[in-house]
């Protein structure tokens, strides 16, 4: 089972998947953009509308590859919040507003559940389980800069680039090699994979000027 941020079952918060996914999916686009968030009441077509789109994508699309990664090995998976994650990241949304240059995007996780003994045992590849996210979000966010090759409206444009933005930080933040965060899993299991993922992460999180 996955825990987060030293975190137990016991003291999740669980609402049903997508509405539990759509409630983290908020938080994370607080944590990110702050209060600037609230300008997509002026313009959607704007930065903090990428930003919305961009994490409510990413976000459920991310936590749900990790669920059917895990499922597909023949374990059970569900998406949880946790009272602690929700605080940090939200807390991380009210500092990005006074200039916090980072983000802490950890509203939850994935708790998975295999059966480790007896007949059907499962030997599970924690690097696969836990690639699957971030490499949603690299791929959502090379989507989005690719997106912006083609678009002469403003607006769209700042659309795209939040809604890329959100994503790249999505797979760095994730990719780094800290528990519980999926980096420091995939380092250990599989070290090349994660030099290729952090890499891509680090190039669209901070693209060379």
């Amino acid at each position: 089972m996955r825990r987060g941020w030293g975190l137990t079952e016991s003291r999740t918060i669980y609402f049903g998947h997508w509405q539990t996914l759509f409630i983290g999916s908020l938080a994370v686009a607080f944590g990110f953009a702050g209060v600037t968030l609230l300008n997509i009441l002026r313009n959607p077509l704007g930065f903090p509308g990428g930003v919305l789109a961009g994490a409510v994508l990413g976000f459920v699309l991310h936590e749900t590859a990790h669920r059917e990664a895990a499922r597909r090995q023949g374990c059970i998976a569900g998406f949880v919040l946790t009272p602690t994650g929700m605080l940090i990241t939200l807390l991380s949304g009210v500092l990005r507003s006074i200039g916090l240059p980072f983000a802490i995007l950890a509203p939850g996780y994935v708790a998975i559940i295999c059966q480790a003994w007896g007949w059907g045992a499962i030997n599970r590849r924690d690097d696969i389980i836990a690639a699957s996210g971030p490499a949603v979000n690299i791929l959502l966010a090379i989507a989005a800069i690719l997106a912006t090759r083609f678009t002469t409206s403003l607006p769209l444009l700042w659309f795209l680039n939040g809604f890329a933005s959100i994503n790249a930080w999505l797979a760095f933040f994730n990719l780094l090699p800290l528990e519980p965060l999926d980096g420091a899993k995939i380092m250990r299991n599989n070290i090349i994979l994660w030099i290729v993922m952090i890499i891509a992460s680090i190039l669209l999180a901070f693209p060379p000027t």
